[in-house]
């Protein structure tokens, strides 16, 4: 249910952003193939959405990510995702930032995962086909396993970096690595992708996602890999 709540307010604040503000925003829809290992093997269609409003001193992004797969033997993969983040930029190079994501995964063990923090970004590589970002900060996650009554809770340091390479005029690469550190747990995401632009603002994208959790509930794989084909429309 809060899990639930984050992805209304998220949606709801990217619409009502957009509503104030049309010009700045870049939104993009993605919808593909997905293969996963780890908790669960399956080959599904995953939908994904994106939105991002850039002004002069701030940048908002809302991210929505929904995973249900069925078989003959029932459901086989259930995943939702939200996340949000704001930004204020104190020059071309440096910011501070404030995030939460949500993300509800029963086969990983969890019924769900709500984290926020805040802190500073610094662009350590900023030309015209070239970016590197860092980010450090402290935060807060919230626990609660599947069957389980009562939350955990703890303190966190979230740490990132994200590499953009311009391959050419219509290809580029990216990788991104996020790790939320706390006392009972680790849990790094990293996101790999490629994307060409087919024609128009349509862009075809293979990515590779791995999630490691260092303390994955009892009898529930560490690490989960998601490989994806997918379209993307951005508009």
């Amino acid at each position: 249910m809060k899990l639930l709540k984050l992805i209304i307010g998220l949606a709801l604040l990217a619409s009502g952003t957009y509503a104030m503000a049309e010009s700045g925003w870049e939104n993009s829809v993605e919808a593909g193939l997905l293969w996963t290992s780890g908790n669960t093997k399956t080959q599904s269609i995953n939908v994904k959405g994106a939105a991002a409003h850039e002004l002069n001193k701030w940048r908002n992004e809302a991210k929505l990510e929904a995973l249900n797969v069925k078989g003959e033997e029932g459901r086989l993969s259930e995943k939702y995702l939200g996340s949000g983040k704001s930004s204020f930029k104190y020059s071309e190079l440096s910011y501070s930032f404030v995030t939460a994501d949500g993300e509800h995964d029963p086969f990983s063990g969890y019924a769900y995962q709500i984290s926020s923090s805040l802190g500073y970004g610094y662009r350590v590589i900023n030309k015209k086909t070239t970016t590197l970002d860092f980010e450090a900060g402290p935060g807060y996650r919230q626990t609660r396993l599947r069957g389980v009554d009562g939350v955990e809770s703890e303190g966190v340091i979230r740490l990132s970096g994200k590499y953009v390479q311009k391959l050419s005029k219509t290809s580029t690469f990216s990788e991104e690595l996020i790790s939320a550190i706390g006392e009972d747990a680790k849990i790094t995401k990293s996101v790999t992708a490629l994307s060409a632009q087919v024609a128009g603002n349509l862009s075809m994208k293979a990515s590779l996602t791995v999630n490691n959790n260092s303390a994955a509930p009892e009898g529930a794989d560490k690490t989960d890999t998601e490989t994806a084909v997918t379209l993307v429309y951005t508009f």
